[in-house]
């Protein structure tokens, strides 16, 4: 592991981040139903905190030398509300095990700073994955 390749890494994440920024708003325009208003305020606060964690990569990145990815993941889409949210559980999984990841690539070329920043990034994560599960349970 060196600096290059935690930048493609991080970029990686980056792409994640837009990614569900997308998914997420989309999937709360498309919601409907009597609680259609609490969860589509979810969906756009959490897509609020994923434009936050997009823009800190991106400072980061450039601040390592690299170029920021302005390319999206993979954006999944559902025709239910229960599927658009376990699309979305599954997406804050992923997230947070890439970022665990990147945090031991990180401290592996002594990148601290990165490492504290994705350490806090993955707790809002965890949180953002305790709020999808939570709309799930019956």
């Amino acid at each position: 592991m060196d600096k290059k390749q935690l930048i493609e890494g991080l970029n990686q994440d980056l792409g994640a981040e837009i990614s569900a920024i997308v998914q997420y708003l989309q999937h709360s325009y498309l919601t409907l139903g009597l609680c259609r208003g609490p969860i589509i305020d979810k969906l756009q606060s959490i897509a609020k905190e994923e434009m936050e964690h997009a823009e800190e990569l991106s400072e980061r990145i450039v601040a390592m030398g690299g170029v920021p990815t302005v390319k999206p993941a993979e954006i999944k889409q559902a025709d239910t509300v229960e599927k658009m949210i376990q699309l979305d559980v599954a997406a804050e999984k992923k997230a947070m095990d890439d970022y665990a990841e990147r945090i031991k690539q990180a401290e592996e070329i002594g990148e601290w700073g990165t490492s504290y920043l994705l350490q806090n990034i993955l707790l809002e994560e965890q949180k953002h994955w305790d709020e999808f599960t939570k709309l799930l349970r019956k």
